[in-house]
């Protein structure tokens, strides 16, 4: 019987990218630099079906708790072996000395999930200013890839108090977003809540990108963003979908 990483070396095959700055009309500004790319896996179904077979777990309980909704699929600590086909592509279209796999996981999202605290729905970044991550977090790039066939993935983009992005924070802003995040840390929210039209508090939407199926979304990890789901979306079925972080190393 073939081990996990033959297997995976066997169904994640990618086609050659080509990416590209999205353009969409319906769009109120170019602010957030967002770059797409189409039929990204030669064979997705058979990367579904590697992920469905594998380990998940709850993100809500147990020692890997965290406030993310939904089940992850945990890729273990060698994710360079598994993800170095994607880095060598982003390295040549980011044009860089080397691209670095941080954090990589499958997520599976759905209508009847628990909530674990009304973080598991609030807008975030994945880096901040000044974290010791790796050497420089404001490289980081964040994606998202989809695995399931719907048009109903899709990642919204937020401000915070008029700031599309946590580098353009002030003194001000880090106080209002510790106090909001202080009040909502430890409340318990069961029922899921729709992410995208709702404005928390000083966060205001801006845009929602479409996710087609085995297509990818790439943007600075350091962009306010979420899933974008409805509270009546993905009760039959599940949002499956890649998500994670490469470093860009120039």
């Amino acid at each position: 019987m073939k081990c996990a990483s033959e297997k995976w070396k066997e169904v994640f095959v990618l086609n050659k990218l080509s990416f590209e700055a999205l353009d969409d009309s319906r769009r109120s500004d170019s602010e957030i630099p967002i770059i797409i790319a189409k039929n990204v896996l030669k064979y997705p179904e058979q990367v579904r079906e590697f992920l469905e077979n594998g380990y998940w777990w709850n993100n809500g309980g147990g020692e890997e708790e965290c406030a993310r909704p939904g089940k992850s699929f945990d890729f273990g600590p060698n994710i360079d072996m598994y993800f170095n086909p994607l880095g060598d592509q982003l390295r040549e279209f980011y044009d860089v000395e080397e691209v670095l796999p941080i954090e990589i996981y499958g997520n599976c999202l759905n209508g009847n999930m628990d909530l674990y605290t009304v973080m598991s729905y609030v807008p975030h970044v994945d880096t901040f200013p000044g974290d010791d991550q790796n050497e420089n977090p404001l490289n980081d790039v964040a994606f998202n890839m989809s695995l399931t066939k719907s048009d109903k993935v899709k990642t919204s983009f937020y401000s915070f108090n008029d700031k599309k992005s946590v580098c353009d924070f002030t003194a001000k802003d880090y106080n209002d977003l510790r106090n909001i995040n202080d009040k909502h840390e430890y409340v318990i929210e069961k029922q899921w809540k729709e992410s995208g039209e709702n404005e928390y508090e000083n966060y205001k939407l801006e845009y929602v990108a479409d996710i087609d199926y085995n297509s990818m979304i790439l943007y600075p990890s350091h962009y306010w963003h979420n899933a974008y789901l409805k509270e009546d979306w993905f009760v039959d079925e599940d949002r499956v979908t890649f998500t994670g972080f490469f470093e860009l190393i120039k």
